[in-house]
């Protein structure tokens, strides 16, 4: 390596250090604002007529059940690849592997999840359009919609699985690299409750919070190795 070269190295890196800093700083923001907004899509998501969405219960509220859907697809894709990068920055070694399992898992499973509920919200708003249909065509559509379920929310269902498999990998990575407290994994598995429990109205806002804290955690502990004033990369995390 010439002299030159080597002289280059180093201010090279300081130039890409300032934009680096940026990028963690937006990572990190992104983290905590789709965190919140996951939240409350949660806590107002539409839950229609007993769990069914049935024309009588999409009609009245169409408008605000397909920007809600489609702001909640957003936030789905958005908020998964970021909580994905951000794991995998923070596992710089022991567990890379999961981590780099978990992140394609969680990316391709978000991509699928949005682009599920997304169609979901305009299939719905307009096969409840009273311009379109009148009310008995619209409550025919939608019933079929319904008893055809899994064909209209298998998608959905299907990148919902695989984005949680994914975080559940992602999870397993944090556990192993010990690079943030292990309560950060640990409630980041609690994914798994989503399987199982009701994700939407007041129950399904406190059993999508643990997951909420661990994705704030995982943001704070990013922050903390690549902006704070401690160099956590050189040290595993205490318990």
């Amino acid at each position: 390596m010439s002299v030159a070269s080597s002289i280059a190295l180093p201010e090279l890196a300081a130039a890409r250090e300032p934009r680096r800093r940026l990028g963690i700083a937006i990572l990190v923001g992104v983290m905590v604002v789709a965190t919140v907004f996951g939240q409350l899509v949660s806590l107002f998501f539409p839950e229609g007529d007993g769990g069914h969405y049935t024309y009588a219960s999409i009609e009245p509220t169409r408008t605000f059940f397909r920007t809600w859907l489609i702001l909640g697809a957003v936030n789905l894709a958005i908020a998964l690849p970021a909580f994905a990068l951000a794991t995998w920055l923070l596992v710089p070694a022991r567990g890379w592997i999961a981590a780099t399992i978990g992140a394609c898992l969680t990316w391709f499973g978000g991509a699928l999840y949005a682009v599920g509920v997304g169609g979901i919200a305009t299939l719905y708003y307009f096969g409840a359009d009273p311009a379109a249909l009148d009310a008995t065509a619209g409550t025919r559509l939608l019933d079929h919609l319904d008893d055809s379920f899994f064909a209209v929310w298998g998608p959905a269902i299907g990148g919902a699985a695989l984005s949680g498999i994914g975080q559940v990998v992602l999870a397993v990575a944090l556990w192993r690299a010990a690079t943030v407290p292990r309560w950060v994994p640990i409630l980041s598995a609690t994914i798994v409750l989503t399987f199982v429990l009701p994700t939407s109205g007041i129950v399904g806002f406190f059993v999508e919070l643990p997951l909420a804290i661990s994705g704030l955690g995982v943001a704070w502990y990013l922050w903390q190795r690549y902006l704070g004033s401690n160099d956590l990369a050189a040290q595993p995390a205490q318990a």
